[in-house]
């Protein structure tokens, strides 16, 4: 059986990134695996087997063992992804590439898909193991006018408002990327719903209404409803 191994750095990074990719290589018969390597914020952990579940992943476990790195919402502090030392991240990942002994590894582009200090980590580390471990490896990026359709939709339904980081910019249009495509838009829905309840099955403009944050999650929300949810695009990091 084909085995692909996605890494990521928080829980819900999975629905995000990659939650088309890995549905589709689930009903192809691939194996599908996930190692994450934080527990997230608030109550993210619990929410981590149903989403996998939607999303056709078999088998999730922490990387590097529980709580080796936390989540502190991207202030940078001790004892997070961004702030270790590449090396100890990579090894745990070719730990992992070892072990399972994957086709394909799947992890975020190298713009981090929203430019979050872990997310690049988690990128820059699955780069290196994959060359040390020599398997193919892809990243998700976003396209950039993807990126402006959604910013556009969202200031219609809220003008004057700044919704998102300002740093999920997504990659030059012209940029090659790879696309798996064909998931089911309703089972990504919902596994993004496991986290934030309606942000992936309400109405974008009932969700607004109710839908405290205006951070990235809301803008890939719209993101996804312009482009599509069934698809997932990728640069190559190692062919």
């Amino acid at each position: 059986m084909r085995t692909a191994l996605v890494v990521h750095a928080h829980p819900d990074d999975e629905v995000f990134a990659t939650g088309a990719a890995t549905s589709v290589l689930s009903a192809q018969g691939w194996h599908v695996v996930l190692r994450t390597a934080t527990r997230g914020v608030w109550t993210a952990a619990e929410k981590l087997p149903v989403a996998c579940a939607l999303l056709g992943i078999d088998e999730w476990d922490w990387l590097g063992g529980t709580d080796r790195w936390i989540d502190d919402g991207g202030a940078n502090g001790p004892h997070t992804l961004a702030s270790a030392e590449l090396g100890e991240v990579a090894v745990e990942i070719e730990k992992t590439i070892a072990q399972f002994s994957p086709e394909l590894v799947l992890t975020v582009g190298s713009d981090g898909l929203t430019g979050h200090p872990d997310h690049i980590a988690i990128h820059d580390a699955v780069r290196r193991a994959a060359q040390q471990k020599p398997c193919r490896a892809l990243g998700a990026r976003l396209r950039a006018k993807d990126v402006r359709a959604g910013q556009q939709l969202v200031q219609r339904l809220l003008p004057g408002e700044k919704v998102g980081s300002g740093h999920v910019v997504g990659c030059d249009d012209d940029t090659p990327l790879e696309k798996i495509s064909g998931a089911s838009e309703l089972q990504r829905r919902q596994a993004l719903d496991q986290y934030y309840d309606g942000l992936g099955t309400q109405e974008l403009s009932d969700l607004i209404t109710s839908y405290e944050s205006r951070g990235d999650g809301l803008l890939l929300r719209a993101v996804f409803d312009v482009s599509g949810w069934q698809h997932d695009r990728f640069e190559v990091l190692r062919a």
